[in-house]
């Protein structure tokens, strides 16, 4: 499989340090902050994961907790929803131990959501408010948040397009999460991938910022066109840091 992608990863206006990672085929980036989106063509084979983490804000160390959970997701190559869950258990393994040789990083957490593609077909994965979308005719998400407005919104009590307004939005009710006995719940499907799907993959920082049709919008462009359309549009009001993967398969 052949694919075309572009990512970033960038602190934003508002906040004092970058607590997103991104996870690119075999390249994590965490810690840092881009200032454009990088592009790139890669020829896919195995299983290869692509995936975005959002450190918790108001928590410790959150900068760390979502580079350390997508250091666990880098080299796995899980052929089955069940065994991503085992990966998302590991990676929250990995957060109790650092939190045990670091007492100060208690609580330190993670939203992640990503992608293992796997020739014709892909395991989509989120735990939190990081994102999967899918584009074919039309933009659609493919991933459950784990919120209080998604709740609402299931319940019928907001429109989707509300969920990026409300005074709740931020509230979570599943993250990857270090010294608590909580396991993390995850939401997991198997898909089919076709030629000239397109997947975006991405933190609050763009979704709450942009909406659905801008977004659908600048993933009509093309990949290299579409990442600078949403970076832009993200930024021009950068309350959060922004990351985001579009990759289409060619």
């Amino acid at each position: 499989m052949k694919i075309e992608v572009a990512y970033i990863t960038n602190i934003g206006k508002v906040r004092y340090r970058n607590e997103d990672a991104l996870l690119a085929a075999t390249k994590v980036f965490s810690e840092t902050s881009m200032d454009h989106p990088l592009y790139e063509t890669l020829d896919i084979e195995g299983t290869v994961p692509f995936a975005v983490a959002d450190g918790m804000g108001g928590h410790p160390c959150g900068d760390r907790a979502s580079g350390l959970v997508l250091e666990v997701l880098k080299d796995a190559e899980p052929s089955s929803p069940e065994e991503v869950k085992d990966l998302i258990a590991k990676s929250k393994k990995v957060l109790d131990d650092h939190v045990s040789m670091v007492s100060e990083c208690f609580g330190m957490g993670t939203a992640v959501a990503g992608i293992f593609l796997s020739g014709s077909r892909a395991l989509v994965f989120n735990v939190g408010d990081c994102r999967v979308y899918r584009r074919r005719e039309t933009l659609e998400r493919i991933t459950r948040d784990h919120t209080v407005v998604q709740d609402l919104f299931e319940r019928g009590e907001i429109e989707e397009e509300e969920m990026r307004f409300h005074p709740e939005r931020n509230i979570l009710t599943s993250a990857v999460m270090g010294g608590y006995p909580e396991d993390p719940k995850v939401y997991v499907r198997e898909i089919e991938i076709r030629k000239d799907d397109v997947f975006l993959i991405c933190s609050d920082g763009l979704w709450d910022e942009v909406s659905k049709d801008f977004m659908d919008a600048c993933i009509s462009k093309g990949v290299r066109e579409a990442s600078l359309c949403l970076f832009e549009g993200a930024y021009a009001g950068g309350r959060d840091n922004i990351s985001f993967i579009l990759l289409r398969v060619l």
